[in-house]
């Protein structure tokens, strides 16, 4: 068994910001000839336990990602994929399956990583997806988001765990190998995060070489929103830093299309969301 899965403001936001552009992608595409699509990553059990800062004891359960996507009534979504791969959190969403007999819900335990990439390749001419990726931490590997690049069918959201890559990265000097190796998975390339650090232009007599200084957060996160510039055909320009209510940085919120047709359209959306929403 695990603990419920809890959230905080920023998770109202980032789910907010999905429901909004779930409904607009939906209409969009009403009246084209493709089936619909959401697949959700790391779905958790459906729900979360939102917690109270006025009165730190209570607790209330808010609607997750599996649940805005169901609800979306303009023109639903005709099959939902709903990864996790905790067993507690997979029998949950097999309830939720059970309580939508009408719909095509898919409910698969295991790996994102794997479950994603072999979705990817299962995608038919007319199929067109929306990928919620939402890891707790930095369970989400590049060769996924990669794949989902490749299909040029699937526009994508995509949580950068900022604080926890920020921290895999110390400010005075590059990370060991076994860090390095973590970092390489996240980013698809030691060149893309390795360029989040510089040479300190402050040296000591006792500097044999040059000491090694990293950039901010914010910076770190603009090398990954370089990154899928690398393998999808548009990104969206503004990003949204969702952040705890100490106002510490913890995600980074990312869209990206793939399909070339589409893609200014879902751009236009999805930027105009992340800015005004």
């Amino acid at each position: 068994m695990t603990s419920p899965r809890f959230g905080g403001p920023w998770t109202e936001e980032k789910l907010a910001i999905l429901r909004a552009y779930l409904d607009a992608y939906t209409t969009a595409l009403k009246n084209q000839p493709f089936t619909l699509i959401y697949v959700d990553g790391f779905a958790g059990a459906g729900s979360y336990m939102e917690l109270d800062y006025y009165s730190e004891d209570y607790l209330e359960f808010r609607e997750g990602s599996p649940l805005i996507a169901l609800e979306v009534d303009d023109n639903s979504f005709d099959r939902l994929i709903l990864i996790d791969e905790d067993a507690v959190a997979a029998e949950a969403l097999l309830n939720l399956k059970s309580e939508h007999p009408g719909r095509q819900i898919e409910v698969l335990q295991g790996d994102a990583n794997i479950k994603v990439p072999e979705f990817c390749r299962s995608m038919g001419d007319f199929d067109r997806a929306v990928a919620f990726l939402d890891p707790f931490a930095t369970q989400l590997s590049w060769s996924t988001v990669e794949a989902i690049a490749s299909t040029k069918k699937i526009d994508c959201w995509i949580l950068f765990p900022l604080m926890a890559v920020s921290r895999m990265m110390p400010t005075d000097k590059e990370p060991d190998e076994a860090t390095a190796n973590q970092l390489d998975r996240i980013f698809g390339g030691r060149h893309y995060w390795q360029q989040s650090y510089r040479d300190s232009p402050q040296m000591s007599l006792f500097d044999a070489e040059p000491r090694r200084e990293r950039a901010s957060g914010q910076e770190i996160a603009d090398r990954y929103r370089e990154r899928l510039r690398t393998v999808f055909y548009s990104v969206a320009p503004t990003r949204r830093t969702l952040t705890n209510s100490k106002n510490v940085p913890l995600f980074d919120l990312f869209f990206a299309a793939s399909n070339p047709k589409g893609a200014p359209i879902a751009i236009e959306i999805a930027d105009h969301i992340l800015k005004h929403w």
